[in-house]
């Protein structure tokens, strides 16, 4: 994870390590799947494969793998972020200065504003 963390900056890696993350994005280990989401969030791959693997993982049990997803959608202004940002569901506390948390209610509330005018 740390190679693909250091080596997504170099735009020769990146389709290689694009390609390993979504293999562990399907990982069995629940940790595994939250570090590629992490990475898959944050990609400068903009393709439909990587959406569609950020999409997948919003089924996840766990909050923070769904939240990873959820982020890496609205950093695409993906169509499914609305549908996204609802099955991330409440976040309790600590999650008050989350940039996470916060580029999903930035992106509602932007959404919510242009639909009032």
């Amino acid at each position: 994870m740390a190679a693909c963390r250091v080596g997504r900056r170099d735009s020769g890696l990146l389709p290689d390590i694009t390609l390993s993350l979504l293999a562990l994005a399907t990982d069995p280990d629940p940790s595994v799947r939250l570090a590629a989401a992490e990475q898959l969030a944050l990609s400068s791959d903009r393709s439909a494969t990587v959406a569609d693997t950020l999409a997948d993982l919003l089924v996840e049990e766990d909050q923070l793998i769904r939240l990873e997803a959820a982020y890496g959608l609205v950093l695409r202004d993906d169509p499914r972020t609305a549908e996204a940002i609802d099955r991330v569901g409440e976040l309790g506390p600590g999650f008050e200065h989350d940039h996470r948390a916060s580029a999903l209610w930035t992106w509602r509330w932007q959404r919510n504003r242009a639909t009032a005018r």
